[in-house]
């Protein structure tokens, strides 16, 4: 499947593939130092909250969601939030 490498290749517009524990990232200069960071803070993520700077960033956005409007939001397993991923070849995170 690789849901998670294709999402990170399409929001970074590179090539992302991985072989055993080796990722290899194929693109610009930005393209990669992007995949590079997207993956990182998805790594991060796993051990719990993460801050994202977006100061001086083209590639990212922060919207905030009121705590009553979390579950709208994701959708049922995420399902939703899911669907604006595949959408808009975006990644989301919740900080």
């Amino acid at each position: 499947h690789g849901k998670t490498r294709k999402k990170i290749a399409r929001a970074s517009c590179c090539v992302v593939q991985y072989l055993t524990s080796i990722v290899f990232i194929s693109g610009t200069k930005k393209q990669r130092e992007h995949a590079k960071e997207y993956l990182k803070w998805l790594l991060e993520q796993l051990e719990g909250p993460i801050h994202i700077d977006i100061k001086g960033r083209d590639d990212a956005t922060i919207l905030e969601v009121p705590l009553e409007c979390i579950g709208y939001v994701t959708g049922n397993r995420r399902e939703t939030l899911g669907l604006v991923e595949e959408t808009f070849g975006a990644l989301t995170f919740f900080l």
